[in-house]
């Protein structure tokens, strides 16, 4: 549990946020997963049981609830 931010020193709460992976070559989403956010600097801190899972689910991937597309695009090109 991390009550205070490493980055700024200002307080956590409680809240569920989406995690974003590489995992491989695959751009994954988890959401709803509980994490301590910062409420200055918005700093996300795990739980280590929340960290195992996360990698858990890297090893055997779930279904996937959806899939979204994501546009690519590429710094300093004209619009």
């Amino acid at each position: 549990m991390v009550t205070t931010c490493f980055q700024c020193g200002s307080p956590t709460v409680k809240k569920l946020v989406t995690v974003e992976n590489w995992w491989g070559d695959t751009f994954t989403l988890v959401e709803n997963v509980p994490a301590w956010v910062c409420e200055n600097c918005g700093e996300q801190y795990f739980d280590a049981e929340v960290i195992k899972e996360l990698d858990e689910m890297k090893k055997k991937p779930l279904k996937a609830q959806r899939v979204i597309q994501v546009p690519v695009y590429e710094y300093g090109q004209p619009a």
